[in-house]
């Protein structure tokens, strides 16, 4: 929230929109676990309302489109053992597998105070492979694109890239910046250049990296 409205998360726009909208709803599936035995459980629809448009945000600005061409393209209703929901649904295609398929909402907030709490859901919203797995098996340096000799990047924390003082910043840290991230996955040569102090010929001092 910013002034009191539903913003837009800029770290997450590097994600494809399957992690996007996965990530939202296991954070909001997680809050309505944790309170789902209070007799108020329904007044988190307001808190459904506003991850729902911080969502759609975060897309819009991802795809450079507007809020209701998000809803047209991923707006659908999916029919749940409590009744049917107007979700946020996003398909994955996979070659020579089953697509990958993730919504946002479609989670009750009917009160049951004799409900049994299941941490351990059957449909695992992940596919088993951590994000930095499937950038390595991409193959692909994420700096000059790249696609041989493949390597992983790493930094002790992201205050060692976003430190004071510093007049302009080379584009390996801003992409580690903007992603979040303590690893970036680089071909050999940027790698080198980056712990030697010489990418984009700015040299850096070398307890900037780990």
């Amino acid at each position: 929230m910013r002034s009191g409205k539903p913003i837009h998360l800029t770290q997450r726009i590097n994600d494809n929109a399957y992690s996007i909208v996965s990530q939202y709803q296991a954070e909001y599936r997680g809050l309505v676990q944790y309170y789902r035995m209070a007799y108020n459980l329904h007044t988190l629809s307001l808190l459904k309302r506003v991850m729902e448009l911080s969502l759609v945000k975060t897309l819009a600005k991802k795809f450079k489109t507007t809020c209701q061409k998000i809803y047209k393209r991923y707006r659908t209703t999916i029919d749940t053992k409590d009744g049917t929901y107007k979700v946020l649904q996003i398909t994955m295609e996979r070659d020579d597998n089953k697509p990958l398929i993730t919504h946002f909402g479609g989670v009750c907030l009917r009160w049951n105070k004799w409900v049994k709490i299941d941490d351990n859901l059957a449909n695992h919203i992940w596919n088993g492979r951590s994000e930095v797995v499937q950038r390595l098996l991409a193959q692909k340096c994420e700096i000059c694109g790249a696609t041989d000799n493949i390597e992983v990047h790493h930094v002790r924390k992201l205050a060692d890239i976003q430190q004071k003082g510093c007049k302009e910043r080379p584009e390996w840290m801003l992409k580690m910046s903007a992603r979040k991230r303590k690893t970036l996955v680089v071909c050999r040569q940027c790698h080198e250049k980056i712990q030697y102090g010489r990418y984009d010929g700015d040299a850096l001092k070398r307890k900037n990296y780990s």
